[in-house]
């Protein structure tokens, strides 16, 4: 696999960390998919789970697939979002792996955190946390979490190779990974060229 330049490393990450500041304010014009309540219904998200959320939760979703269609989140499991932006799939697995069970959020964008913790104080649910942190570099003890999750983080991950080798390490034996993702398909751009464009 072709290792980005640092140079080309730097600007991706400026172009995605200024992309979800914007995020975090409003998703107003921001993807060319549907989001909010919209969105969860149209990648078939459990109607009971996403109508338990309240308005002003449910309207920061914009993920681009279902990840929980791909294995049940189950009671007492513990559970690691990556990418998780504003939360919202993050405090859904909270809710289903019940007080029993963990969620946790991580998000390299400071903006997003801050949504994603507002968005928790929504909810009230104690057993969701989130946290800063590059994705290559999880701070999490090995064979942690019985499932990971992530929904349209790995295509805007310079290092994908370092995420997943990070994402088996944290995986408890037997553990589920549930990827939700889309693929840009560009010719002669630069990685932040490629970035810019998918965000237009």
């Amino acid at each position: 696999m072709l290792k980005p330049s640092a140079e080309d490393t730097q600007k991706i990450t400026s172009v995605v960390k200024r992309k979800y500041k914007n995020v975090a304010e409003s998703l107003e014009h921001q993807f060319q998919y549907p989001t909010g309540r919209e969105g969860l219904r149209g990648l078939q998200y459990p109607e009971e789970l996403f109508e338990w959320l309240p308005d002003d939760v449910a309207k920061w979703y914009c993920g681009v697939g279902n990840p929980f269609s791909l294995s049940d989140i189950r009671p007492g499991e513990h559970v690691l979002d990556l990418g998780c932006g504003a939360g919202v799939d993050t405090i859904l697995a909270a809710k289903l792996a019940g007080p029993s069970g963990t969620a946790v959020g991580v998000d390299f964008s400071d903006e997003m955190i801050q949504r994603a913790q507002s968005n928790k104080a929504l909810v009230e649910l104690e057993n969701v946390s989130f946290q800063i942190v590059d994705s290559a570099e999880l701070p999490f003890d090995d064979e942690q979490f019985d499932v990971v999750t992530t929904n349209a983080m790995l295509n805007l991950a310079v290092d994908k190779a370092g995420v997943l080798k990070e994402v088996y390490r944290v995986l408890k034996e037997g553990g589920r990974l549930h990827v939700a993702d889309q693929i840009f398909v560009g010719a002669t751009m630069s990685g932040e060229q490629a970035v810019d464009s998918w965000f237009k």
